[in-house]
């Protein structure tokens, strides 16, 4: 209804991430930004995206934005290094995220992406014993896909 409206595109392109529609998602967090800068949901969004596409080189500069972020940017650049297969820059963004435990669902996406189940659900544990909101995204995030087939998944 309003085209002006940034939260507006930045829900369809989370709706379009979910759904595997990443190319129009793109597009519409992009729209969202132009209408907005200061939307870091979009950045993270978008950085995660870009990941997923193969293209983590061009999730670099969105990350860097992210300033203000701490614990998303990390969990980005934890992503998008091992993406690139940059691993100790990987583990040193992941270990700075563990030494501070701020946010124990981004832990667990991370160990996913890795394809380290043990600690992806290790991590998954922790989250639901703190009542992590991250939690509500377990089903649809696609970043987790790698768990799917785990039995431990339909039992979490």
């Amino acid at each position: 209804m309003d085209p002006l409206n940034a939260g507006s595109w930045e829900s369809l392109g989370e709706t379009e991430f979910v759904i595997d529609q990443l190319d129009e998602a793109v597009v519409d967090f992009k729209k969202a930004l132009e209408l907005s800068t200061d939307n870091w949901n979009g950045r993270i969004f978008l950085s995660e995206i870009y990941i997923m596409q193969g293209r983590p080189q061009n999730a670099l500069p969105e990350i860097a934005r992210l300033q203000d972020q701490n614990a998303p940017r990390l969990y980005l650049y934890a992503l998008a290094y091992h993406a690139l297969g940059r691993e100790k820059e990987s583990d040193d963004a992941l270990r700075e995220l563990l030494a501070k435990a701020i946010d124990t669902y981004l832990i667990a996406v991370i160990y996913a992406f890795r394809n380290q189940s043990d600690e992806a659900f290790e991590w998954l544990d922790r989250a639901y014993a703190k009542h992590n909101d991250g939690l509500i995204q377990t089903k649809i995030d696609p970043l987790l896909k790698s768990l799917h087939n785990d039995p431990r998944f339909a039992t979490f």
